[in-house]
Formats: structure tokens, C-alpha cells, sequence
């Protein structure tokens, strides 16, 4: 269910995550099977991949690409908040700056890679994502961002080696964009939220802060297209209270809990809608839906 947030107004959502059945191989760096391929996987379906099992067995996968972050300690009082303890997992100083990495080694080493590499659209830092794994696996990798991205970001994707292309104005834009080039050149996409290996792979997160924060009973994450947020509700399951957070001018999981799906959000300023997905995904609202308390 959803509650007004006390300090926004704009609605959190809460999530348990719940036992499903799995269909996850042995990773393929252990010298034994290598995963199958998922089938095309809907909404109906995702929660039997996306779940405890699945993150568990797909970070041992990544953990030789991607770092185990801090997790630092401080007084929610320093915040303005009643004093108590309040954990910070510092994913920026993650491989690429955010924790999309994680997602982005879960995608390259678990799908097939085709000749002419991955293709993936961002307003920044799943691009940035993806052409750090692109260049550790010695694979190519193209990255479509939006104009407004921001010059840091995109001197990074750049200085990764990826073929970049800047193009359009928004997000929707440039993933667009990478569609086409997708269909044209054989490319795989990787999408920066609405893809299993993307989850399984943020997943991992959960599990890492799990670890250092054993007695946190509540987690947020911040919500755009609901990867992140799927992936720590999938691994958490009954263990916590996950709580979504996202901003008034981009209120895209709100939207969809009203509507029951995924619904286009309006966008409150021009950073938002240029770099923010316009509403959550099908596959990670279906996660979500499935763990909401």
C-alpha cells in the first residue's frame, strides 16, 4: 500500500518480497553450466527469476567486476529526523558512480553477446554503466543519451570507449533512438530498468546491505523506472520494509500504484523530464506489485 511521505507529500510505497519458484542456472565463471537464456519474459513471470535465489546466485557473477561498497553509520538527527542510527550505502562509489553497474555485468554476462555488442540508452549513469562493463569484457558497446546529460557524465561514457550518440531531448528520445539501432545492427540492448538481469543485478545491492545493516528495519531507494527498487524489494523479502522514494516532479511508481499499472507520469521540471523514464517499467512494476505490502 501506499502512505504520504511526511516531508514531500508525494506517496511511498512499501514492499515485502515473497518465495517464488526459480529458473536460474550455475554462473558460467565457475567452469560449470553456463546460465540458459531466459525465454521472453513477461510480466506474468518475472517474480520466478527476480527473487532471493536469483540475486544470490547471480552475484558471485558479477563480484569479480563490480565493488562491495561502504556503509556508513550517522544520526538521523544530522538529517533534522528524531536521533537513531541511519545506514548510507555509498553505491556512488561504485564502479561508473551509481550502482547501475551492478545491473549492467549482470546483463553482459549472463545474455548472449551478439558481434556487434550492446546498444543502451541513459540520461547518464546507466550508460556510464554499461560502457565501463562493455570495455572490462572487451566488448563493443554504443550509448545513446539525451542532449541535457550532463558533460561529466557524458565525458565518462566517452572516456569508457563507447561509441556515443547524443540524441534527442528526452530520455524517451534516446531510447528511441537505441531501438533503432538495435533493430539495424543486431546490437543487444540493455535496458537501463525493465529487464530481468538488470534487476537481479541491483539486487545485489540489498544483499550487500543486508550484510552490513543486519538490524535496519526499514530500507528506502529511490525510484525512476523501479529497477533499483524491484531488485532490493526482491532480495529483502519478509526481512524488512522497503520503501520506495521519488520526486514530487517525477511521482512514476505513485502513478502506477493508483492506476494498478504503469502509467505515463507528468513531469515536474526539465531535468526530470529529460533524464527520467516517463513512467516505471512493465517488468519492474510487476515485481514491485508482487511485493507490495
Amino acid at each position: 500500500m501506499a502512505t504520504p511521505c511526511p516531508a514531500t507529500g508525494t506517496l511511498l510505497a512499501a514492499f515485502r518480497g515473497g518465495c517464488l519458484a526459480v529458473r536460474m542456472s550455475t554462473p558460467h565463471t565457475t567452469g560449470r553450466a553456463r546460465p540458459a537464456q531466459y525465454p521472453q519474459i513477461t510480466a506474468a513471470d518475472v517474480g520466478t527469476v527476480v527473487n532471493r535465489h536469483g540475486i544470490g546466485t547471480v552475484e558471485p557473477l558479477i563480484r569479480p567486476y563490480v565493488r562491495h561498497t561502504p556503509a556508513i553509520t550517522v544520526d538521523r538527527a544530522d538529517f533534522g529526523l528524531p536521533s537513531g542510527p541511519l545506514v548510507l550505502k555509498l553505491e556512488q562509489l561504485q564502479h561508473g558512480g551509481s550502482f547501475k553497474a551492478r545491473g549492467a555485468f549482470a546483463n553482459l554476462l549472463l545474455r548472449d553477446m551478439p558481434a556487434a555488442g550492446v546498444v543502451a540508452a541513459s540520461g547518464g549513469n546507466h550508460g556510464a554503466a554499461v560502457a565501463f562493463a562493455a570495455r572490462a569484457l572487451g566488448i563493443p558497446a554504443r550509448i545513446y543519451v539525451p542532449h541535457v546529460s550532463s558533460p561529466a557524465k557524458i565525458a565518462r561514457i566517452r572516456g569508457y570507449g563507447a561509441d556515443l550518440v547524443v540524441a534527442g531531448a528526452t530520455y524517451s528520445d534516446a531510447l528511441a533512438a537505441s531501438q533503432e539501432w538495435a533493430a539495424s545492427s543486431g546490437a543487444l540492448p540493455v535496458h537501463a530498468y525493465d529487464q530481468a538481469e538488470t534487476m537481479l543485478g541491483a539486487g545485489t545491492l540489498g544483499m550487500e546491505l543486508a550484510a552490513q545493516a543486519p538490524d535496519a528495519a526499514k530500507v528506502l531507494a529511490s525510484v525512476g523506472g523501479g529497477g533499483l527498487l524491484a531488485g532490493v524489494a526482491a532480495w529483502y523479502a519478509d526481512q524488512a520494509q522497503v520503501i520506495g522514494v521519488e520526486p514530487e516532479g517525477a511521482p512514476t511508481l505513485t502513478e502506477a500504484m493508483r492506476a494498478g499499472r504503469p502509467v505515463d507520469a507528468e513531469a515536474g521540471s526539465v531535468a526530470v523530464d529529460s533524464l527520467a523514464p516517463r513512467r516505471v517499467g512493465e517488468l519492474t512494476f510487476a515485481v514491485l506489485a508482487q511485493n507490495a505490502a
